[in-house]
């Protein structure tokens, strides 16, 4: 299936709603609100099995309740006045769809915290810590389990400034306790500069594509500088909400000491929980995995078969209703896109009595044959009239120039294409392309202008074409990527991943 991807999301809270148009809801753990994000889904007419179909309407559930699949319906009200109500036909869990994440897990890394009764010669200076009950939370929280195939993950240490640890960005189901490594590599490490540390995740999961972000600080709360601290993280604040980067936090007391500086990782993340045992860490991360697996997928077909009716296709706008068992949740006004009628069953059925009647006369005719005492006469031969004499070909007048639409017909849809931009300020707005030619830069005579300092003022363009569109490279200094491979000129499919700058693109289309 194509997809075309509709502009638009809604956010509902149980006791009030509000309506959104910047892409699908990120969540932000707060399960007293519904989410949904509406995607339409066009048959792709070049496979026999879809030829003809309805298009289908694919939304993503966030934080909703989990009830049997006929429990979800959306609806809509059609050119007759009569409310059309489909159910659901799919329904996908989280790691089954395609929203990967990307998963930043930043712990202390301090001497203190981290534990030294392994290292440490002197007994009475040698105590245990955190290090070895984070490994075996780290491998029994279930990462692996956290996103779908392609997420990827990433662990960083803080103490005396801050590292990346292991080998760097992995995919998620690499992402071990292992990666830690032993006490010996924190021996002597007195730093706790945990600002440092969430800076440096902050850089490593902007360089990753991904659908979702997240970040995890794993510590006792405390910064070195507890004063520059606190303005440092009420930026990083404003800039993973800009990157719509979740931001959880774990506060762990190994040793009474550690509660006389002030914890000042609230001021990045509020809710950030405290424990007090060891194994309060692992329940911890569990629960934190869980709630990044708080949304799944659900398909209603755009036509029910078995009772022939569907929603409206006539490209117009309508109101669709999701309703999630007994909780109705509020309209989304949307067009239903592109246009297609339903098989027509109407009008007297002509044929049917055709063919009854030639069936009795059949009858009729064996009838006779059999019981009747002579031979049916035979049809008096009847003289055919001579055809009349054809007129001379008339001579053609000038011939006419057809364009031919996307589709390969006369009557195929016009190309429509849109770049919808996944991180920056402008993320998740829909950028119409224009016929023809646009051009995307920094700033005019650029069609479309993103503000990104690593793009160029006439960093590339697409053109648009009966064949479709394709992507060409002005020269940019930093190139143009496609699926994160460097093209020159690149003809684009729906759903590619579109690298200017540090800005990415999803292009979407429909013909």
């Amino acid at each position: 299936m194509k997809q075309l991807a509709i502009a638009i999301g809604v956010v509902i809270s149980l006791f009030a709603t509000r309506a959104r148009a910047d892409g699908p809801p990120q969540g932000a753990g707060d399960n007293s609100e519904i989410g949904t994000y509406l995607v339409v889904n066009v048959p792709d007419e070049k496979d026999p099995k879809e030829k003809g179909k309805a298009p289908s309407i694919e939304a993503t559930i966030v934080n909703g309740p989990k009830v049997p699949l006929e429990k979800f319906t959306i609806s809509a009200v059609g050119p007759d006045k009569q409310r059309v109500t489909i159910k659901a036909s799919k329904l996908r869990e989280y790691t089954e769809g395609k929203e990967t994440i990307a998963i930043a897990l930043v712990i202390n890394g301090q001497e203190l915290w981290v534990g030294n009764e392994e290292v440490e010669q002197d007994p009475s200076a040698a105590y245990p810590g955190a290090l070895k009950n984070l490994e075996g939370a780290i491998d029994k929280m279930g990462l692996a389990n956290a996103g779908p195939p392609g997420s990827k993950g990433v662990i960083i240490s803080y103490s005396n400034g801050a590292e990346v640890k292991g080998t760097g960005v992995v995919d998620l189901k690499n992402m071990t306790g292992a990666a830690l490594g032993g006490e010996k590599d924190y021996y002597k490490h007195l730093g706790t500069d945990m600002v440092q540390g969430i800076q440096l995740a902050y850089a490593k999961l902007k360089e990753i594509t991904s659908s979702r972000k997240a970040m995890i600080v794993v510590g006792d709360g405390t910064d070195t500088d507890a004063d520059k601290a606190k303005s440092a993280l009420a930026d990083l604040k404003k800039k993973l909400k800009a990157e719509n980067i979740q931001a959880f936090g774990i506060i762990y007391k190994p040793r009474e000491e550690l509660n006389e500086r002030p914890q000042v990782i609230t001021t990045l993340i509020p809710g950030v929980k405290t424990v007090n045992s060891m194994d309060g860490i692992a329940a911890a991360l569990a629960e934190i995995v869980e709630s990044m697996k708080n949304r799944y997928y659900l398909t209603f077909p755009g036509y029910d078969e078995n009772l022939g009716v569907g929603l409206p296709w006539d490209t117009k706008d309508h109101d669709l209703t999701i309703k999630i068992d007994q909780t109705e949740l509020e309209a989304v006004t949307m067009p239903l896109a592109p246009k297609w009628d339903p098989p027509s069953h109407g009008g007297f059925p002509w044929l049917v009595v055709i063919l009854v009647l030639v069936g009795l006369i059949l009858l009729i005719i064996i009838g006779a044959k059999v019981f009747g005492g002579k031979p049916a006469p035979q049809p008096m031969p009847v003289a055919m009239p001579a055809p009349a004499p054809m007129e001379a070909p008339k001579p053609a007048g000038p011939m006419k120039t057809v364009m031919i639409g996307a589709g390969g017909d006369q009557d195929g849809f016009p190309i429509v294409g849109w770049l919808v931009p996944l991180n920056g300020v402008d993320a998740y707005k829909t950028m119409r392309l224009r016929p023809g030619m646009t051009k995307i830069g920094t700033a005019p005579p650029a069609d479309l202008v993103i503000n990104d300092g690593f793009m160029s003022t006439e960093h590339c363009q697409i053109a648009c074409s009966p064949a479709g569109f394709t992507l060409i490279d002005n020269g940019a200094t930093n190139g143009c990527y496609v699926n994160d491979r460097k093209v020159q000129k690149h003809d684009l499919v729906d759903n590619d991943m579109i690298t200017l700058g540090k800005t990415n693109f999803k292009f979407k289309s429909i013909n």
